[in-house]
């Protein structure tokens, strides 16, 4: 890889961030298709972030990604969020346009479109069950919404986060959605 003048910055921002193989994987695809760019591990302590948001436009990063601990903290300091970052509460995708940060959740849109893709299942006016309500379930959760479903199951061997992430849901969006007690009596007719 040549740095030049015009070589786009990109990278991810996380803490800790020697464990990630973004860099490995961004770097052999800008390589593949001839990108003049680089991505690389940006380590960001919590106590930093929002300096670290100012030197991505400062320093004219094209985006970052994000990663643990700064999903949800990273809000606070952008200009936008898309419709599905601000459902989920979460960014994993930072795009700088401009000077303009807008922070994207791409969880939602993987998910919906490799059921489609793999499956052909779209959740129009369908009731849907998820098992999970930690932060991949949520994005599902509203994905699944934003895609049509007509009610929503949720189960979680946690029954409080199932509920809460039921009742986030429903007020936010309007669609019904259940929190169901893992393994209660009527569990099987309620999904079928």
């Amino acid at each position: 890889m040549t740095i030049k003048k015009k070589t786009g910055l990109y990278g991810v921002i996380g803490y800790p961030i020697t464990h990630t193989l973004s860099p490995a994987m961004h770097n052999a695809a800008f390589r593949k298709l001839g990108i003049n760019a680089v991505y690389m591990p940006l380590e960001v302590r919590p106590e930093n972030l929002k300096e670290a948001m100012d030197g991505i436009k400062g320093l004219g990063f094209g985006g970052v990604n994000v990663t643990i601990p700064h999903k949800e903290a990273v809000i606070k300091y952008l200009d936008r969020l898309s419709k599905e970052a601000a459902l989920i509460g979460a960014v994993n995708t930072i795009v700088n346009k401009n000077g303009t940060l807008t922070g994207y959740n791409t969880d939602a849109y993987g998910f919906t479109a490799a059921l489609k893709e793999d499956l052909g299942f779209t959740p129009t006016e369908k009731t849907v069950f998820v098992v999970g309500a930690g932060g991949a379930a949520k994005a599902v959760v509203f994905a699944l919404i934003l895609g049509g479903a007509s009610r929503v199951i949720i189960t979680d061997k946690a029954d409080e986060k199932a509920l809460e992430l039921a009742c986030e849901a429903e007020l936010k969006t309007g669609c019904e959605c259940i929190a169901l007690k893992m393994g209660s009596p009527g569990m099987k007719e309620m999904i079928l």
